[in-house]
């Protein structure tokens, strides 16, 4: 199966008053960690919001203001155009996703429990999501994974970063 990483990085950041994505930890932005754990299990990698590393980027669509799920629907529009079957996506301040993420999620779609915007997401999911987005405006992961029936998995030792102490 094709698979698109999408490092979903378009935030504000505002709970950890500077960009949380290029906070370091380890030595290396909090980007660095989710784009290589990616890079690892699928055949290529974009970075949804902003560009970053030399990595493809793709704008928020149907357009920015939207949330993390405009993030997810440019990156599945941008792997339909491209031959993908599916797109793991992860948020750009998570630690801890486990290089088998794919194998744990699949058959998508599905979402880590607990950690609903880390997910495994069929390409013909796509419009769907952006007529939510059209109508609702922005709408939580928490929605988006109940309205495509996305199934909660197991993925243990994930560690989501809010604030600056979240790195210790």
């Amino acid at each position: 199966m094709r698979i698109l990483g999408a490092v979903l990085a378009g935030g504000r950041s505002s709970r950890f008053g500077s960009d949380k994505a290029l906070a370091l930890h380890a030595g290396k932005p909090l980007i660095a960690h989710v784009a290589e754990a990616l890079l690892g299990q699928c055949r290529s990698v974009v970075v949804c919001g902003r560009d970053w590393g030399g990595l493809p980027s793709v704008a928020d669509y149907p357009g920015p203001g939207l949330g993390p799920m405009s993030g997810l629907c440019a990156a599945l529009r941008h792997a339909q155009a491209t031959g993908h079957e599916a797109v793991l996506c992860a948020p750009c301040d998570v630690l801890g996703l486990h290089a088998d993420a794919v194998q744990r999620l699949s058959p998508g779609p599905a979402v880590a429990d607990g950690q609903w915007l880390i997910g495994l997401w069929p390409t013909d999911l796509a419009a769907s999501l952006e007529a939510l987005l059209r109508t609702d405006g922005a709408i939580s992961a928490r929605r988006w994974a109940a309205a495509s029936g996305a199934e909660p998995r197991a993925i243990p030792g994930l560690r989501n970063i809010n604030r600056p102490i979240d790195l210790a």
